[in-house]
């Protein structure tokens, strides 16, 4: 059996061997306490072991709250090669009730579907979740299409370097649809998880690296876009996009850059400048900033896009950067902005705007 690093048995296992451990070392401290190197070694080991199972212990339940790795290869930046087992994009083939049946079953009649993908157009193999509601599993079940008239697509986008399952675990998305659902009854959400983070520590922006680099802004947009409607048989619309943290900067970015494909995005905790770090390429950085430069993409946008931008006094980072954002003039964004009064850089902060994040989304 392997212990998983995000699951609750290994948290309650490094728990329990804490505790022990350290109780041991109280008790049996006095018997230890012998003159001689070795005896003073041994008893600093034993004080060092303490210390490292309290640190590990801790780190795992941050991890398990904030999702930021879903495995211990993750944690130790080993990527996952998911190609030999990756679906086409532009080949996926349509749900049906035997895909149904296999699936997560969830809150109100939800199913969630895990699909290993690769983008035709980026090459980038990686995992892409569905979230489907009631109304949605029900027509597929009866051979239907869904009701795009009552039914929105959005798409979520994690913080870096957390995980895709972030938001099926730690910000417990499926009960904000469900929730959602049932405050506006006969209108429903289908949710699209992809993965942001696709090669391994390296923090990409959700944008295309130049010299044959990663492809992350197409597969998030084209490649993601194409699967979708492949696999559900849904027409091409705009959908809504929701992001926290790195994922905020994301949803803003490309939705103002692909404004064909977005009809709205929600950026909680988020920024709006490439946040790259100190290792990356100081050419390509500077390509990059240049590339990505948010008053030059929403200069050259022909229409205007509804935009909500929530953020917390208590997150240093965030809020100083939306409110030199919501300083400038955006002619071509209609921007809405929600200013939290407490709670910092946080799984919990995010989880309560969830709510408001998607009927605002609803209602545009």
């Amino acid at each position: 059996m392997v212990l998983q690093l995000d699951s609750a048995l290994t948290f309650w296992i490094s728990v329990a061997l804490t505790i022990v451990t350290t109780l041991s070392v109280v008790i049996f401290w006095r018997k230890l306490l012998r003159k001689g190197v070795i005896n003073f070694l041994t008893r600093l080991l034993l004080i060092l072991l303490c210390q490292i199972l309290v640190v590990l212990t801790v780190g795992i339940s941050i991890n398990r709250t904030n999702g930021f790795y879903s495995s211990w290869g993750d944690l130790l930046g080993k990527r996952v090669d998911y190609s030999s087992v990756a679906v086409d994009s532009a080949s996926s083939t349509k749900v049906n009730s035997a895909i149904l049946k296999g699936a997560q079953k969830s809150l109100n009649g939800q199913v969630i579907i895990k699909e290993i993908v690769k983008g035709t157009k980026s090459g980038i193999s990686n995992v892409v979740y569905l979230v489907l509601p009631k109304s949605a599993v029900l027509s597929i079940k009866d051979g239907k299409s869904i009701d795009m008239d009552r039914t929105k697509v959005i798409e979520f986008f994690v913080g870096f370097p957390s995980q895709t399952e972030n938001w099926l675990r730690s910000l417990d998305l499926t009960k904000a649809l469900a929730t959602s659902e049932k405050v506006n009854p006969g209108f429903s959400i289908i949710g699209v998880i992809p993965a942001v983070n696709v090669a391994g520590m390296q923090d990409l922006e959700c944008m295309n690296f130049p010299n044959s680099g990663v492809q992350t802004e197409t597969w998030l947009t084209s490649d993601i876009r194409t699967f979708v409607n492949n696999r559900l048989g849904l027409s091409p619309r705009r959908w809504g996009v929701i992001g926290v943290s790195t994922g905020g900067w994301c949803a803003a970015m490309l939705s103002i850059k692909h404004e064909e494909l977005f009809y709205g995005a929600v950026s909680i905790a988020g920024y709006y400048r490439p946040a790259l770090n100190k290792n990356t390429d100081p050419l390509i950085k500077t390509q990059l900033e240049s590339d990505y430069d948010f008053p030059t993409l929403e200069a050259a946008m022909t229409g205007r896009i509804d935009m909500l931008l929530i953020a917390s006094v208590g997150d240093i980072y965030s809020y100083a950067e939306t409110k030199k954002f919501i300083d400038l003039n955006h002619p071509n964004i209609n921007y809405q902005y929600i200013e939290l009064p407490s709670g910092g850089h946080n799984a919990r902060v995010w989880i309560s705007q969830l709510g408001v994040s998607l009927d605002w989304l609803k209602k545009h």
